[in-house]
């Protein structure tokens, strides 16, 4: 077995406990006993090794319009700018209090709105220095909710990247906490354009103007230097946070309504580091390529692995585009993804291999087969004579020093995790994890030969399935027992911020946080998420989807009557099975097809499958989700007519009291639903 089963703990409706094979008798962590908050894991790191690089970072030229080699600053380095970055933020946020020479004001959330860059990682732990916690914005959350947060989280200030400045400008007076707001960028580097990240398009008089019509707001506006410079004059100690103390409030998207912002702690984030290192056996001084957004859990608990282990952090230029190129200059040796991203690579790869024509193909399919043997057979993912010929060079695509590569946020294809692992030779696993569970909670052994699946409970970590019985997914399932996914360990979360009912909803008792995921307890002891509990599901690149919310939408408009909208973690885009209202689309699709020298479709079924209808149907669902402000992967893009209402009793895919039945509409409408993914392929 992969996991172990503790005896006698099965209940009625409920399985057995599930636990790492080590944590038989205990469930302690062995590695860093010292190390019991986030301030501490870096401040250790600063004492063993500071004066190995730790943040790096390639330079923008603007007269070339190229990127430079990776420059590093020192964990020495990056300490002396945390300590004074810390104290600037303290003293800039007391100056604009009601009783400026009052007692010191800690405790309270630092706002970070930026892409991934050495500034959000030095924020970060300069906000720890004072006791202070972080709350994240992004882009994907749309202005209103960046605004809620703000709000909700009564953040006083804002450290954010330069061309985030207007936006919070115009939204000043609906963010009246904000007094202070803090660039990332240098004023002086962007206005040189030289030095910096990315292309600026801004230059002295850009920052000038925005310096006055901030003042103009009665906000401050500095960049980030400037308030370094600042804390150097005020320096007060370090006032380091205990580990029950608020590490940060992460805002999840997952719902209708407003975001719901998880209260993490110190000791939850340090434990998800140090039981990721001693589950997955993690080598020291890691290189990581930094992409995956800092403003979620995953992205931040992989760097806390880097940054315990005296690793390096290299960021990528904040064009995804760009990231090979990025991989190939810094040369990392941990490369965290998602499916969206694994899935380009695979296809890159693939078309160089075992899709080839010629000889070149012969080679490689014969490469591949023999690896896959090997593979399955449990012998490993190496080989002498294929890696020297043909595998290391795909490594190369990535990094020739690539050991590791993680995948989570939503599961990744069986043939492309296999593809992967005997592509890129190296360790290759997939894991689970949630914002309420900082990022992690199962992870594959490091020589999983198994897909479809999410390994088996981390060190220190218990997992346990309930029964859904409105589903039908049940502990007495046979052969394997199927039903919620319910988690318990130092990683939880502790609730929602000022959500007391939804953080009652989302604990089953004893300490068990329920996820919403339907999964089942495989034979071999590893666990596989099957469902979703909740109406919410995530694509392929992560991003949650809430489907009411857009079928809610789409019945308001004229033709539309009924509608499903599929999604699901394999792909990255939304389809939807439409039913016209024959009232207002009979009229609307002849009217459409006056023009065409085509005979006239004339019924119902048959204007629903004229490919002319469908396409201007599309544009009106275009249409209304555009006014709607929906983000573009919340948009379906492929549409299937319906001619036959969803009802109770025929197509069964109405409740009694007309709620759609989403997982028999997803059976029913397989082949079409597959038809529809086809189609976005090939028009791709």
């Amino acid at each position: 077995m992969k996991s172990y089963a503790i005896p006698n703990t099965a209940k009625p409706g409920e399985s057995h406990v599930l636990r790492h094979n080590s944590c038989k008798d205990s469930l302690e962590l062995s590695i860093f006993p010292e190390v019991r908050t986030a301030h501490d894991m870096f401040w250790n790191s600063v004492k063993i090794a500071s004066d190995k690089p730790f943040l790096g970072h390639r330079k923008y030229d603007s007269a070339t319009k190229t990127y430079g080699e990776y420059v590093y600053q020192t964990y020495g380095q990056v300490a002396t700018r945390v300590t004074n970055l810390g104290c600037g933020l303290v003293h800039i946020n007391q100056q604009v209090q009601e009783q400026p020479n009052g007692g010191i004001k800690r405790n309270f959330p630092v706002a970070i709105y930026a892409n991934n860059c050495p500034e959000w990682a030095i924020t970060e732990r300069a906000a720890f220095t004072q006791s202070l916690y972080t709350v994240s914005l992004y882009d994907t959350l749309g202005e209103s909710s960046v605004e809620y947060i703000i709000n909700h989280s009564e953040a006083p200030l804002i450290v954010c990247s330069i061309d985030k400045v207007a936006k919070l400008l115009r939204m000043s007076e609906d963010i009246p906490n904000i007094r202070n707001i803090i660039s990332t960028n240098s004023f002086d580097q962007v206005a040189g354009g030289s030095g910096s990240h990315m292309p600026s398009p801004y230059n002295t008089s850009a920052v000038s103007v925005l310096k006055q019509w901030a003042a103009s707001k009665n906000i401050n506006l500095y960049d980030i230097d400037e308030v370094e410079r600042i804390g150097a004059e005020h320096s007060i100690p370090h006032y380091p946070p205990r580990p029950d103390d608020i590490y940060t409030i992460c805002y999840t998207s997952g719902t209708t309504g407003n975001p719901k912002g998880a209260l993490c702690t110190h000791s939850a984030y340090t434990f998800a580091a140090k039981s990721s290192v001693e589950t997955s056996e993690i080598a020291p001084h890691p290189v990581y390529i930094s992409y995956l957004p800092l403003a979620h859990t995953y992205g931040r608990t992989c760097e806390n692995i880097a940054t315990l282990l005296q690793g390096t952090i290299g960021y990528f230029r904040g064009d995804i585009t760009g990231i090979i190129e990025d991989c190939q200059a810094l040369q990392p040796t941990m490369f965290a993804s998602v499916p969206r991203l694994l899935n380009r690579i695979y296809d890159r790869m693939a078309a160089a291999t075992i899709y080839a024509s010629g000889i070149t193909g012969i080679v490689a399919r014969k490469a591949v087969g023999d690896k896959l043997a090997n593979l399955k057979a449990g012998l490993g993912n190496k080989h002498a004579v294929w890696d020297r010929l043909l595998f290391n060079k795909m490594k190369a695509i990535i990094s020739k020093r690539l050991m590791r590569v993680n995948t989570g946020s939503a599961p990744l294809e069986a043939n492309v995790l296999d593809f992967l692992r005997i592509g890129l030779a190296c360790t290759v696993v997939e894991g689970f994890g949630m914002t309420e569970t900082s990022a992690m909670s199962t992870i594959q052994s490091n020589s999983e030969n198994t897909s479809g699946n999410i390994g088996v409970p981390a060190i220190g970590v218990e997992c346990k399935l309930i029964d859904v019985k409105e589903m039908n997914y049940l502990v007495t399932d046979t052969p394997v027992p199927r039903g919620e996914l319910c988690v318990r360990g130092p990683n939880l979360f502790v609730g929602y911020l000022k959500e007391e009912e939804k953080t009652r909803e989302s604990f089953v008792g004893d300490g068990w946080f329920a996820t919403g995921d339907i999964s089942q307890f495989n034979a071999d002891g590893t666990i596989s998420i099957i469902d979703r509990k909740k109406n919410i599901f995530k694509l392929s690149q992560g991003e949650y989807v809430a489907p009411e919310k857009i079928e809610n939408i789409l019945s308001k408009h004229q033709l539309v009557m009924q509608s499903f909208v599929h999604g699901d973690s394999l792909n990255d885009k939304l389809v939807a099975v439409i039913v016209p209202d024959p009232e207002t689309f009979v009229p609307w699709a002849k009217k459409v097809l006056a023009k065409s020298p085509q005979p006239h479709a004339q019924t119902l079924g048959e204007l629903c499958s004229n490919s002319e209808i469908v396409a201007a149907f599309q544009a009106q669902v275009d249409e209304a989700t555009a006014r709607a402000k929906l983000h573009g992967f919340e948009k379906p893009k492929a549409i299937f007519l319906e001619a036959t209402p969803f009802d109770i009793e025929v197509n069964q895919l109405l409740t009694p009291t007309l709620k759609l039945k989403r997982k028999e509409a997803a059976v029913y409408y397989k082949d079409t639903l597959v038809a529809l993914y086809a189609k976005l392929k090939n028009a791709n």
